[in-house]
C-alpha cells in the first residue's frame, strides 16, 4: 500500500551531475535537488523543488519502487575498477521493512529504469508548479557575497516577515507582523523584476571556486521552488535584491510589531 511508505531517499552522483529525490510521510513532502539533470549536461544548476504529495503521488512512487523490486536490492554493489565513477544510495522505509542499499560503479539490473522513472515522476511534479498571482504566498531571498549574508523570508499566510543580517544590529534579527500593503509592495518588486520567469531557465554559468551564492524562493499551492546560483551572480540579481532588502528595512523602520514576543517563554 502506498500509505505504508514512511520514508524514501534516493541519491545519485556522477561526475558533475547529482540528483536527490526524497519523500517523507510525516511532512507530506517530496523534495528534489538536482545538479546537471533535466536537460542540463555541461553546466551545474542548483535547484531545489518542494512538492506536496497527494495520495496519487504516493501510489506512483510505490509503483516505481515495486516495478524495480527496490526493496529486495542487495545492501551493496561495488566495482572499484574505475575512479570517480557513479555513486548512489537508496533508503526505503515502509511499515515492517527498512531497506538500505548503496553502490559504486555497479548497479542492480533494474537501476537505470528505476532512476529514469523517478526523474519522470519529478518532472511531472515540476510541471504542476507554475507560480502565479492566484496562489503566490511566500517569498524568500538570500545572498552571500563575501562576509555579508542577508536573508529575508516573507509569509503572506502568517502575515509576517523575517530578516537576518539585514537590519541595524543583531538584536533586531527576527520576525515581525506585516501591515496592510506590505505584501503587495513586495509582490510589485517581484513582478517588476520578472522573477517568475527566472524559474523557466537554468543558470548559465557556475564557478564553484567563487565564494558567492544567492537564491530566491517562491511558495504557492501546492509547493515551493528555490532557484540558487552558486559562484555566479546573474545580471538581474543586484537590482532585485537591493530593492527587496531596502523595502524590508523600510518596513522595519516604519515600525512593525514583533512576532517573536513569546519566543523567550519557550527557552
Amino acid at each position: 500500500m502506498a500509505a505504508d511508505i514512511l520514508r524514501f531517499n534516493f541519491v545519485f552522483a556522477e561526475k558533475s551531475r547529482n540528483l536527490q529525490i526524497a519523500a517523507e510521510k510525516n511532512s507530506g513532502k517530496l523534495i528534489v535537488r538536482c545538479y546537471g539533470f533535466f536537460g542540463m549536461e555541461d553546466r551545474i544548476p542548483d535547484y531545489r523543488w518542494d512538492f506536496i504529495m497527494d495520495e496519487g503521488d504516493w501510489d506512483k512512487l510505490m509503483m516505481i519502487i515495486e516495478d524495480a523490486n527496490a526493496t529486495k536490492w542487495d545492501a551493496a554493489y561495488v566495482n572499484e575498477s574505475e575512479e570517480n565513477a557513479a555513486e548512489w544510495s537508496l533508503e526505503i522505509h515502509v511499515l515492517g521493512k527498512h531497506t538500505l542499499s548503496e553502490g559504486y560503479n555497479r548497479f542492480p539490473k533494474e537501476f537505470e529504469s528505476f532512476k529514469e522513472d523517478l526523474i519522470r515522476f519529478a518532472s511531472m511534479k515540476r510541471r504542476q508548479l507554475q507560480p502565479g498571482d492566484f496562489d503566490f504566498r511566500y517569498l524568500a531571498v538570500a545572498e552571500q557575497i563575501g562576509l555579508t549574508s542577508p536573508i529575508v523570508m516573507v509569509d503572506n499566510m502568517e502575515k509576517t516577515f523575517t530578516a537576518y543580517n539585514l537590519l541595524d544590529g543583531y538584536e533586531n534579527d527576527g520576525s515581525y507582523f506585516m501591515k496592510e500593503g506590505d505584501w503587495e509592495s513586495l509582490v510589485d518588486i517581484v513582478h517588476r523584476h520578472d522573477i517568475f520567469s527566472r524559474f523557466n531557465g537554468l543558470p548559465k554559468e557556475c564557478h564553484p571556486e567563487k565564494q558567492t551564492q544567492c537564491s530566491v524562493s517562491v511558495g504557492y499551492q501546492p509547493g515551493q521552488i528555490t532557484q540558487r546560483y552558486t559562484g555566479h551572480i546573474p545580471d538581474w540579481w543586484d537590482a532585485f535584491a537591493k530593492e527587496i532588502f531596502a523595502r524590508i528595512r523600510a518596513m522595519h523602520a516604519e515600525g512593525r510589531k514583533s512576532a517573536d514576543q513569546n519566543f523567550g517563554a519557550l527557552n
